[in-house]
């Protein structure tokens, strides 16, 4: 994707939201089904977020914890991702591909993160293989979201966690500091990968 000479390099040419909603065993189904179902799926940006940055593409990060008395907000910051030319970024389990033309999102699921339930396809031989697809192709003006669960569990406790990853994703066309860029519009092209999490 290339940037226009005129855009002032302090705003980035691609806006990036990423959201994690994580709940336990206690919230599940029933009323907190219900309530995590209406929690918005985009955020407004953090205040510093169009602040000057010497290397890397701002990204906003959320981690949110669902518990049966509400929902609390643990992380909300800018992260710098580092984003060379016609490079990648991985954003668990998304993966971000620059484009001549855009934004090629792709879903991959790695068994090394223990997501449940298992996400695989098959190649010509009928080898088993990690599921790894395109999700959305985005050009210049689109909104993509990608929306997957899944299934963990706590390495250290053993305790069953659950997990819905949300990926805002907005290549820009003109230049824009505004902190409700996500919030502002629907998004054009939604991807989801959702499955039954017992």
């Amino acid at each position: 994707m290339k940037q226009n000479s005129n855009w002032p390099q302090y705003l980035p040419t691609l806006l990036i939201q990423q959201i994690r909603l994580q709940w336990y065993k206690d919230c599940r189904g029933g009323n907190a089904a219900a309530q995590r179902n209406q929690y918005p799926k985009a955020m407004r940006l953090p205040k510093d977020f169009f602040s000057y940055y010497s290397f890397g593409l701002p990204t906003h990060c959320v981690s949110i914890l669902q518990r049966p008395d509400g929902f609390q907000i643990d992380k909300d910051c800018r992260r710098l991702m580092e984003w060379k030319p016609n490079g990648t970024m991985r954003l668990h389990p998304f993966e971000l591909i620059q484009q001549e033309s855009g934004i090629q999102m792709r879903y991959r699921y790695d068994w090394h993160i223990g997501a449940m339930p298992e996400r695989y396809t098959y190649d010509k031989t009928r080898q088993k293989q990690p599921l790894n697809e395109l999700a959305l192709d985005l050009i210049p003006g689109d909104y993509g979201r990608a929306v997957c669960n899944g299934r963990f569990r706590d390495w250290d406790t053993g305790i069953w966690y659950y997990v819905l990853d949300i990926l805002n994703v907005m290549p820009l066309t003109e230049p824009t500091d505004s902190l409700t860029s996500f919030m502002d519009r629907e998004p054009n092209k939604i991807y989801t990968q959702i499955d039954r999490l017992w």
